[in-house]
């Protein structure tokens, strides 16, 4: 270990250590069984690690105990649970046994994480931020991410003789959906400054998806693809039910135009151009003919947020921005309407399902409950009308490609949702306008996405990459 390593680690820790000691000498805390309970949560989510692929390290679910704690507990308590956390973490179920250095460093750099979220949101909880809730609990995220990231990262290059930016490719860009996940659970126990509600605990399924899809793409094998058809290639079948999902888009159109309602434009106009920003941001994947982007999560907002015209109106110009920027192949018109239209139809299902769910049914879904079902129609509904063509364009059997496809863009979806859910929950409590704030999380998870996606697909040309 060369001195300049030592003199960062011992750096880290004296930092940890001074953050932890000025903060315990404010210590007030009653040790209520709310936080003791909390305190035995965190220790025991410590101990629970993944180790994912291309990492020489594994993560813990501790993260959203420690962000917990800073939404509803003071600096000391969280500090305390977080260090104690790391502690255990180092400690159990560990390959080999960790040196005192080790244990040190993990948990100073837990005491300078957290430090720095409270410094940025005013050495407060962040339950008593307000309407700003939202906005501080993404500001406090953010802030944890990037000073954890960077404190292990930096020690890591050094001990790798890496560059930083190397390490945190190969590293923590893993990590970032969990973190986003994690966010939209936590952010949920600030709803109108009460408990989980609203079947929110349904956003623990995302976790348990997740974990499936990383571990999957480790065990992902060398394939063939077929090249499909497109434009005037296509076979008779496949021009057929191409025809008639335009068709249907078209009438879906009408309707919406005919319809047309709009509360606020000015909101209309800054979602619809989110939107094309985000389908511009694209993601190619293994054994498929198309891209998957970031364009739904705003999709998911507009059917929470906006009317069926407007609705329908964001789906049908992102689905064609999402073709023609910068393709691989320059696209056909036939390709640019198709995909347009499967997002409109998509998009629209999704918007009278849940209202109909809402309305005709009287069941009061709430709003974790409505972006689920909104959800899940508009991920079925686009997926398998893609699969479809697909499949008849390649000859090849619709569950086959359709099974493919949920392997990629399922855990994309639910991790979309889940800050989708984040932002119609900030525009309901400060504002459409603060909800835009949230949205550059999802530029994060894509370039984290892609990197996953990119690692897999050379795993799968050549198994001893990577």
């Amino acid at each position: 270990m060369t001195t300049l390593t030592k003199s960062y680690i011992y750096a880290v820790i004296a930092a940890g250590a001074t953050v932890l000691a000025t903060s315990l000498l404010e210590w007030n805390s009653s040790a209520s069984l709310v936080w003791l309970g909390y305190l035995l949560l965190a220790s025991l989510a410590a101990p629970v690690k993944l180790r994912l692929p291309g990492m020489n390290g594994t993560y813990s679910l501790s993260f959203p105990f420690i962000l917990f704690g800073i939404c509803h507990f003071t600096l000391p308590e969280t500090l305390v649970a977080g260090c104690l956390a790391a502690l255990v973490q180092s400690a159990v179920n560990a390959n080999s046994k960790p040196t005192p250095i080790q244990v040190l460093f993990n948990m100073a750099n837990i005491a300078v994480s957290v430090g720095a979220c409270f410094l940025l949101t005013g050495m407060a909880p962040i339950s008593q931020a307000g309407r700003f809730q939202p906005v501080a609990l993404a500001l406090a995220a953010a802030a944890y991410f990037v000073v954890n990231t960077v404190l292990v990262s930096g020690i890591l290059s050094l001990l790798q003789k890496k560059r930083l930016s190397e390490v945190c490719e190969q590293w923590y860009v893993w990590s970032f959906p969990y973190y986003l996940l994690g966010v939209a659970l936590v952010g949920l126990t600030l709803v109108s400054g009460e408990s989980l509600r609203d079947g929110a605990w349904v956003v623990l399924l995302p976790l348990a998806y997740l974990v499936h899809f990383f571990v999957g793409l480790a065990e992902l094998r060398p394939t063939s693809s077929g090249s499909a058809q497109t434009g005037s290639t296509l076979p008779a079948k496949a021009r057929t039910y191409v025809v008639t999902i335009l068709l249907a888009a078209l009438a879906l159109l009408s309707v919406a135009a005919w319809k047309w309602e709009s509360k606020d434009p000015l909101r209309l106009i800054a979602y619809l151009a989110l939107a094309a920003v985000a389908s511009t941001l694209k993601v190619r994947l293994p054994r498929i003919t198309g891209t998957l982007s970031v364009n739904f999560v705003l999709l998911l907002v507009a059917l929470a947020e906006l009317s069926f015209s407007e609705t329908v109106l964001m789906s049908a110009i992102a689905g064609a921005v999402q073709v023609v920027w910068k393709p691989k192949h320059r696209p056909a018109l036939v390709q640019v309407l198709f995909s347009s239209s499967c997002l409109a139809l998509s998009a629209g299902l999704a918007w009278i399902a849940g209202k109909w769910a809402v309305q005709a049914s009287g069941i009061d879904l709430g709003m974790m409950g409505l972006l689920a079902l909104s959800t899940t129609i508009l991920y079925f509904s686009n997926t398998l009308m893609v699969s479809a063509v697909l499949s008849l364009a390649q000859t090849g059997a619709t569950s086959g490609v359709w099974k493919n496809c949920c392997f990629w863009s399922f855990p994309y979806y639910l991790a979309g949702a889940a800050a989708a859910g984040l932002m119609v929950m900030t525009a309901r409590t400060a504002g459409w306008q603060s909800s835009l704030l949230v949205f550059p999380l999802m530029g994060l998870l894509f370039v984290s996405y892609r990197i996953h996606v990119t690692q897999a697909g050379v795993r799968q040309a050549d198994p001893s990459a990577a």
